[in-house]
């Protein structure tokens, strides 16, 4: 005969291991096929309010079982849902990406935030086009050959910058110059002219900056430039790299954002900047 405090054992442990099961198939059914099915169709541009926003999420809670689901996915879907797919599957820790997976990042790199902006998940703040590059730091040994083989062909300045910073911090940068030839350093330098397109100028100065010295024969031909802003631009980027000139930061600071990063943390100002930039807030040419 068992006493009752043995009885009472046993009744929790079959409540536990019912709690256990009835979690489980909980769980099951939140991600049966039928479900799953419906929050990948509704990651689709369908002009249906918070359905893409609603769904990502969803697949957000169950990343890690529906990885393969999601990747199958990614590959048939519309921008907004590949969008979409790619901010989850970046933030899926299991996830362990091939090289079609790496060659589609990298297609898709170009796009920036044109069709799909930031995220709507909790605590993840930006969208695909910025949250691409920790993954791919995670993941560097493999997308480094692919990205290596995007300085010569890639058109887009911000693709182009966010390689150079990137293997900046991974140390690479000095045996991948010759990759900078003098026609992708010259397509750089264009984007200093006065062209109306947002911040193209401002990411071919980092670049600059990026690459020191073997920037210079570049930014001496656009200092002569007959674009009034390219040869501000171009003489002020000169003086800053190679003088440390406060002034030379000033005016570059006064027009473009020098302190943005791909990701993690972004570097201080120092103390005496913010009064060169009010000096020349107002001025359009260098020096």
């Amino acid at each position: 005969m068992h006493g009752p405090l043995f009885l009472l054992g046993r009744l929790k442990v079959t409540i536990i291991g019912c709690g256990a099961v009835c979690l489980t198939n909980s769980i099951l059914l939140a991600q049966s096929p039928e479900a799953t099915r419906r929050a990948l169709a509704n990651l689709r541009s369908d002009k249906v309010p918070k359905n893409c926003s609603d769904s990502t999420l969803w697949l957000f809670n169950h990343r890690d079982a529906l990885k393969t689901q999601m990747l199958e996915e990614l590959y048939k879907t519309d921008a907004q849902g590949r969008d979409a797919l790619l901010i989850v599957l970046f933030q899926t820790d299991s996830f362990v990406p091939d090289e079609r997976f790496a060659r589609f990042v990298i297609s898709r790199l170009p796009e920036q935030d044109s069709k799909v902006g930031n995220s709507d998940i909790k605590g993840v703040d930006e969208g695909a086009h910025w949250l691409a590059w920790p993954f791919i730091d995670k993941h560097f040994d493999l997308f480094e050959p692919l990205l290596t083989a995007q300085i010569g062909k890639t058109k887009d300045g911000w693709t182009l910058w966010c390689i150079a910073w990137l293997f900046k911090q991974r140390g690479v940068l000095e045996k991948h110059l010759d990759s900078f030839t003098p026609a992708v350093l010259a397509h750089a330098g264009s984007a200093l002219r006065d062209d109306g397109i947002r911040f193209t100028a401002g990411w071919a100065i980092r670049l600059f900056f990026l690459l020191g010295d073997a920037s210079l024969p570049t930014l001496r031909e656009v200092a002569k430039s007959g674009d009034a802003q390219a040869g501000s631009l171009a003489r002020a980027t000169i003086d800053a790299y190679t003088k440390g000139s406060h002034d030379a930061f000033g005016y570059l600071c006064s027009k473009v954002n020098l302190d943005k990063t791909p990701f993690g943390p972004e570097p201080e100002a120092p103390p005496w900047l913010g009064d060169m930039i009010e000096q020349y807030g107002s001025k359009e040419t260098y020096p």
